[in-house]
């Protein structure tokens, strides 16, 4: 019993006597200022992390309804503008954000906090089974349009 309280002692003497010498080196556990000009983040934009993702690839109407709700999940990466447009085939779907902050006769819908909700204008379409796509445009700052066509596009079938 003797001994083993002799090794814990001596245990925590060395222990403390580490503990207490200067660390060399590069260490987390100084009091050194760390120079913030050193870090880097780039901030340029990726086309590459462009991305939308529907909560729902199938979406039921009734005949009678002339809205549909399309809601889900995107990431803009760092450009400073974008837009999300709703595609028919050739023809451009007539939409309104339910983001406050897009006008309410822009045509388009933008990502807020990562997600996107908008309200699609189906009033015109006949009953059917459509295949519609959501097209992610962003802008960079020369104003020229980018798009991820494999994962900033992504369809879904509307059934009226």
């Amino acid at each position: 019993m003797k001994s083993v309280r002799y090794f814990a002692g001596l245990s925590s003497l060395c222990l403390l006597l580490a503990a207490c010498q200067p660390v060399e080196g590069d260490s987390l556990l100084t009091d050194k200022k760390d120079d913030s000009s050193t870090h880097t983040l780039d901030k340029t934009p990726k086309s590459e992390e462009l991305t939308v993702q529907l909560f729902s690839p199938t979406i039921n109407m009734k005949n009678t309804d002339t809205k549909a709700e399309i809601t889900g999940e995107c990431y803009v990466s760092t450009y400073p503008s974008h837009r999300l447009i709703v595609m028919n085939g050739s023809t451009q779907m007539t939409l309104v954000d339910t983001n406050p902050a897009t006008a309410s006769n822009a045509n388009y819908a933008t990502c807020k906090n990562g997600r996107f909700n908008f309200s699609l204008n189906i009033a015109a379409l006949a009953s059917g089974v459509y295949s519609m796509r959501i097209i992610m445009q962003a802008f960079d700052a020369d104003g020229n349009a980018v798009m991820n066509e494999a994962r900033a596009a992504p369809t879904f079938t509307l059934t009226k």
